[in-house]
Formats: structure tokens, sequence, C-alpha cells
């Protein structure tokens, strides 16, 4: 839930409701001052010719392509999911740290849309080789099954520790110490992931696939939170051939295409190429070159 996709959500719906609305509300007030009056249309005007105004642009006309022709790929249940397993790493957390992105749970859930949409627009258009297909084989790790104690902060997640190196219970431990979570069960117990699951904390994940079952880790501070996290390894399920889980596979490797920084360039090709397909033509002067680095991407590749 990091800050800067929060904020993209936010300057998105700006976006999204400034063009019907100024059709019959432009001259509506926003504020004044002894010195003048700001209207909607000042403000959109302004918004607009600013960097986060045509990023925001930008993401607009991205997610009207890609959701016409990859948005039936994703479905209620796929965004709940990912929502859920979202909420489940926070706990009863989950609220505040909403609250903190200033970020309602609509606007979290559409943005995980758009990131799923996403997905499934790169996987259809990225080549993965038998080679990249059996190294991700060689190294995935099967169902695993968790249970996760979720501490507020570090002296609360080191004194979980204490307590269970001093022979209390793990089910004791996970009820005074940890936020709880709907999903989990009573002890904190997860459903089952393997390591294709990118919705858990990378740190979550980590730690369940580099010990034993039956073993606990260390405290730890997730990546992408600032939740400390207990975990320990239920079971580990023995690992299926890799044609059971070739699709798997796949999506994981087009996901961590994704999330590969170094890999932006080629994900404006991508892009640019759908945008090129779809005849965008930006008919608004100072938004003309909102989508240029992906209009032009990969023109004479």
């Amino acid at each position: 839930m990091k800050a800067k996709k929060i904020v993209w959500g936010a300057l998105v719906l700006i976006v999204l409701g400034g063009g019907a609305y100024l059709a019959t509300h432009a001259s509506k007030t926003l504020a004044t001052t002894s010195d003048g009056k700001i209207t909607k249309e000042d403000y959109y005007k302004d918004f607009k010719k600013s960097s986060a105004g045509q990023q925001a642009f930008a993401q607009m006309v991205i997610n009207k392509v890609l959701y016409k022709k990859y948005g039936n790929q994703v479905s209620d249940d796929d965004v709940t999911k990912a929502y859920n397993t979202q909420k489940s790493q926070y706990g009863d957390q989950f609220e505040k740290q909403l609250q903190q992105s200033g970020m309602s749970k609509s606007q979290f859930k559409q943005n995980l849309k758009d990131k799923l949409v996403m997905q499934a627009a790169v996987k259809a258009n990225y080549s993965i080789s038998k080679d990249q297909l059996k190294q991700a084989y060689d190294s995935y790790v099967p169902d695993t099954t968790i249970s996760l104690i979720s501490a507020k902060d570090q002296d609360t997640a080191n004194q979980a520790v204490d307590a269970l190196n001093n022979g209390t219970s793990w089910d004791d431990v996970y009820n005074q110490y940890s936020s709880k979570d709907s999903k989990a069960s009573k002890s904190g117990q997860l459903p089952a992931f393997d390591s294709t699951d990118t919705n858990l904390d990378s740190e979550i994940r980590k730690a369940a696939f580099n010990q034993e079952a039956g073993h606990i880790s260390d405290a730890f501070k997730g990546a992408s939170s600032n939740t400390y996290y207990i975990v320990r390894t239920d079971k580990i399920a023995d690992k299926p051939a890799q044609s059971k889980v070739e699709q798997k596979l796949k999506d994981k490797l087009t996901n961590d295409f994704i999330n590969d920084s170094k890999n932006q360039e080629k994900i404006q090709k991508i892009i640019g190429k759908l945008l090129r397909k779809d005849d965008v033509d930006i008919k608004d002067s100072d938004l003309k070159n909102s989508l240029s680095g992906y209009l032009a991407s990969g023109v004479n590749s």
C-alpha cells in the first residue's frame, strides 16, 4: 500500500470527475479570497498542466485502452482475493494504513484492479522462453501453510519472540501480541500459498520458504509496511510436476517482469504498441505530450 500508488489513485479520481463536472459546473467557486475567487475551471486548467495532472491523464487513457481489451480477464473475485490478501498481512492495522494513505477501500480495490488488468495486458504480449520456465520451476516452492503474528511495532514483536523462547505457546502469544486478521484462524494460520503468490509481503514469503515446517522465524519488518512479523511454517506440500503449475509459473514470471524497474522501457513499448493499435489521439493541446513517451516507444524497433 505504497503512498505513490495511493496518491496516484486520488489524482486519477480528480481528473475523471473534472471533465464531466466542468460541463455543467465550470464556474463553481472552490475558494474565495480578498483578491478574487478560484473556480473549478481555474483549478482544472492548472492541474491538467501539472506533472501530476499529466501522469493521471496518461493513466486514464491507458486504463481505457487496456480495460477494453483485457478488463474481462479480471473478475471481481480476483480483486477480492488480492484485497483480502493485502488486508490479512496488515491485520487490524489495515484501516489505519488506509487512513494514513488517504485512500478509501473502494479506491484501494480499484488500484488493485488496475494493476491486475495491466498484468493481463503485459502477459498477453510478453513471451516466456522454455529456459525461463525451467528456472522458475527449479526455484518453485509448493503450497506452504503458515501462522503469522503481526505486531504493531518492534518492541511488541520482540516481546512476542521472548515469550515464545520462554516456552509460552504460539496460541497464547498470538492472542496477546498479534493484530487480529479475520482471514486467519484463531492461531493466526493463513490459507496456503506458494512461491508464485505475490500478494503477501515479500519478507513474509521469504521467512516462510527459508525454514522447515515447525520452525519459527525471528521478528522482522515487512517490506511494504511498518508492521513487524513472526512466521511459523506449519506445512509444506510435496512439489507437483512442472506441467501442473506451468500457468502459475508464467503468471509469476510476468509479474516479476512488470515489477522489475529495469523493465520499464520494455513495458512502455508494450503499452505504446497497444495505444497505437487503438488509434489514441489526444485532442487537448495542454495534454498533447502526456502520452508521448508511450506512443513513440518502440516505433522503430
